[in-house]
């Protein structure tokens, strides 16, 4: 094997079980939950999709720490990237607690413009008003995720996710299947194990070897470069996740059957993203420090490294969906009905992997070159697309196929532009100027 793919994938292993470390906890949830009955479990689905918008948003602090902590250790300016992880952290601290509690206050108002049904309200309205108050930590720990990513060290990341992941699944299984506790021992328990993680996290920062103490706050040209960079991240994942909210707000328009049909599809779909999320990872954080160093030919041999790793693996896990179609949907829901519903579209989810590889392996090319504006652009079009097409299928008597047609139209759409964009040297430049600012 090249040099080059060992080295990615020393990257990408570790990353990816931590990656897997979220999804796992929403897997957890479901199947706990799934046997609470249909509402619970399509109300569920329908919060943790607007948690989903509540806090994606904001992984501007993991892709923007990594990349810029890569380029600041390619370049050999330790300080400089340790000031970034400073300031990235002081943002987090703010921005968690503004949106934690105003998602406190909202999730009736939110729910209700979402058009759920009343069946999926209440339970709802309470497992997302608990998940609210873990938003700050859940931010701090993009920040956590960000700086280790950029110093090329995966493996810290992945002992913490693994800690905080058996105090999720015990406290799961014990307050809502132990104590009785539903739904809101579910979410207690996620906000249990996104404490834990911030903890870890801050003990463990040392080892990345970067000055973090005795910076302050950011200077307004800091800033002003952070906001730029934030600006264009927070536009590309909020189309993402506003057309996947969108999906899941028309499933809960239907009814409750077809809502934890498409919960059990989507936990699927985001924990396969996460498993090739980690090759996207790898190659981020390998083509900015081959920018920083100002090696353009390697970080363009890293991008066709990357694209090979990210065909190959959605092959190999649409495969493994086809094969598992009998299996893995009963391990999230016991439910005849939901079953039934599922069946109907899990084959274009299975088949769906083949373009969701590439689009995965290559948004993670581009995050590392900091092309930021064009992710911005073609993802919130996407987003727009998939939102747009998924409303039309409930309003139009659609079921979960449809719904499902929406979600791959949106990764078709990203799928094209991401492959355009490689094709050219465009990307190779892009983060030159956010590079200047920095300066």
């Amino acid at each position: 094997m090249p040099s080059r793919s060992r080295r990615l994938l020393a990257l990408a292993l570790p990353a990816t079980v931590t990656l897997v470390a979220d999804p796992i906890m929403g897997l957890v949830d479901t199947a706990v939950v799934g046997r609470l009955g249909a509402a619970e479990l399509g109300a569920l689905g329908l919060a943790v999709s607007v948690l989903a918008a509540g806090s994606w948003v904001f992984n501007f602090l993991v892709f923007g720490t990594t990349s810029a902590v890569a380029r600041a250790v390619g370049a050999g300016e330790l300080p400089i990237a340790g000031r970034r992880v400073s300031h990235a952290t002081q943002v987090a601290l703010v921005l968690g607690v503004v949106v934690g509690g105003l998602l406190f206050l909202l999730a009736p108002v939110v729910l209700r413009g979402l058009g759920a049904v009343e069946a999926l309200l209440e339970p709802a309205t309470t497992y997302l008003r608990i998940r609210a108050v873990g938003i700050p930590f859940l931010l701090l720990g993009f920040v956590g995720h960000g700086a280790f990513r950029g110093v090329s060290d995966t493996r810290t990341p992945l002992g913490i996710a693994i800690g905080a992941n058996l105090v999720n699944a015990a406290l799961t299984f014990w307050l809502v299947l132990g104590l009785g506790i539903g739904i809101a021992g579910a979410a207690w328990a996620t906000v249990a194990a996104e404490v834990l993680t911030v903890v870890a996290f801050a003990v463990l920062l040392r080892r990345t070897g970067l000055p973090l103490a005795g910076h302050g706050a950011p200077l307004r040209g800091e800033l002003a470069a952070l906001l730029a960079v934030s600006r264009d991240l927070v536009l590309r994942t909020g189309g993402l996740v506003l057309g996947l909210l969108a999906v899941a707000a028309a499933a809960a328009r239907i009814d409750a059957e077809t809502a934890a049909g498409y919960q059990v599809l989507y936990q699927t779909m985001l924990l396969l993203s996460f498993l090739m999320d980690g090759v996207a990872i790898a190659g981020q954080a390998m083509v900015g420090t081959a920018l920083g160093s100002g090696d353009r030919a390697e970080a363009r041999a890293v991008g066709r490294t990357v694209l090979r790793w990210g065909v190959g693996g959605g092959l190999a896990l649409a495969v493994l969906l086809a094969l598992g179609s009998g299996l893995v949907p009963r391990v999230l829901t016991d439910d005849p009905a939901v079953l039934a519903t599922v069946g109907t579209a899990w084959w274009l989810l299975a088949l769906g992997q083949v373009m969701n590889g590439p689009v995965y392996a290559l948004d993670g090319v581009l995050m590392g070159a900091e092309d930021f504006a064009y992710l911005r652009t073609w993802t919130v079009l996407a987003g727009i697309v998939g939102g747009v097409a998924g409303q039309l299928v409930a309003t139009f008597g659609g079921g979960l196929l449809g719904l499902w047609l929406a979600v791959q139209a949106l990764m078709l759409v990203r799928l094209v532009s991401l492959v355009w964009r490689v094709r050219g040297s465009g990307w190779l430049s892009a983060g030159d100027s956010l590079g200047a600012e920095r300066a």
